[in-house]
């Protein structure tokens, strides 16, 4: 007589196929988490280039007069792109003298704002504002205006290189990285005012 149940080697034969399934499971589950924070990054990455981007277009397409002396090519060696910028505020009337800079401080991966002034007086008692340019002459000395920050804001982040070129047509370069992703933005932008 036969009696009914299993075998050992019938519960071991199920034990591995479901130890199989159970790991090509988890291989799926660690490959899609995968995909899906890659995914993200390079999600977080474009948000963070478009919304660069789009400022700085606006302003400087808005810009009265460049402050930064941009060079002409890409590629010279002798005059390489600038990896900051500074304009005259095109959304002021022209007799009054704000300005805006993008730089990216050193050691650090984030790209800031600043709205400054130009002073010839001390930046807390400052109320008369002068081009960027201006120097005033007091007996044999020629003193120039210094810049006072009126605001200094983050605006991006991940920005690993920021390179400015360019006459009318002004170009920029972005490279972002985030966690061994690197993407790059490039845009021209003709300025209205320049």
């Amino acid at each position: 007589m036969r009696s009914k149940g299993f075998t050992l080697i019938e519960i071991l034969m199920v034990i591995a196929i479901f130890l199989l399934i159970a790991v090509v499971i988890f291989d799926v589950y660690v490959s899609s988490q995968g995909v899906y924070k890659k995914g993200e990054n390079q999600a977080e990455l474009l948000q963070n280039g478009r919304i660069i981007i789009e400022r700085m277009t606006r302003e400087i397409r808005q810009a009265e007069e460049m402050v930064s002396a941009l060079p002409q090519t890409f590629d010279n060696p002798d005059s390489p792109p600038l990896s900051e910028i500074e304009f005259q505020d095109g959304h002021t009337t022209s007799t009054d003298y704000y300005y805006i800079r993008y730089y990216i401080p050193e050691g650090t991966e984030e790209i800031y704002r600043q709205y400054r002034v130009y002073c010839f007086d001390d930046c807390q008692s400052c109320v008369d504002y002068f081009r960027w340019d201006e120097n005033k002459i007091e007996g044999e000395e020629i003193i120039p205006v210094q810049v006072c920050n009126l605001e200094e804001k983050i605006i991006g982040e991940y920005l690993t290189d920021l390179k400015i070129w360019g006459d009318s047509l002004v170009n920029i370069s972005l490279i972002l990285k985030k966690s061994n992703q690197e993407i790059e933005l490039k845009t021209s932008i003709f300025g209205r005012n320049l």
